[in-house]
């Protein structure tokens, strides 16, 4: 269920960032994709940065190989199928903590969205270089 979810956010994203026609349901799938993975590895996973960082890897390169396919930039669907991952949940509870005056709350959820963020980040720029490099050779 929480599959349908990221197809179903992801291709509402799509909507509102202006891509049009066929390519809306491929950026849809791509959210899906990647929801999928994170849920696949997050069940394995101890730490929460692994399974969002091999679930950015798997958009990135999605994301590429529609792009070299449809003829589209590859932002049409990465952006898209990300947007499942964002940690929007651990942004809003770090500023609920600090308001709180919670400080070491504040610092231990901030670090993990931190984390969360970064591996997001680290994931898309490997699955892209990794694309990117594949097509070269």
């Amino acid at each position: 269920m929480d599959i349908l979810w990221a197809f179903l956010s992801s291709g509402a994203f799509a909507v509102v960032f202006n891509v049009r026609g066929r390519h809306v349901p491929f950026a849809a799938l791509g959210g899906a994709l990647g929801w999928a993975v994170y849920s696949f590895f997050s069940a394995a996973a101890t730490v929460s940065g692994v399974s969002y960082f091999l679930a950015s890897i798997c958009i990135a390169l999605y994301a590429e190989l529609l792009a070299g396919l449809l003829r589209r930039p590859a932002t049409t669907y990465l952006v898209c199928a990300l947007i499942p991952l964002v940690p929007g949940g651990g942004m809003y509870y770090t500023l609920a903590s600090s308001l709180a005056g919670d400080l070491p709350g504040t610092l231990a959820t901030g670090f993990e969205t931190l984390t969360i963020a970064g591996a997001i980040a680290a994931g898309v720029a490997i699955g892209s270089a990794a694309a990117r490099l594949s097509k070269r050779l």
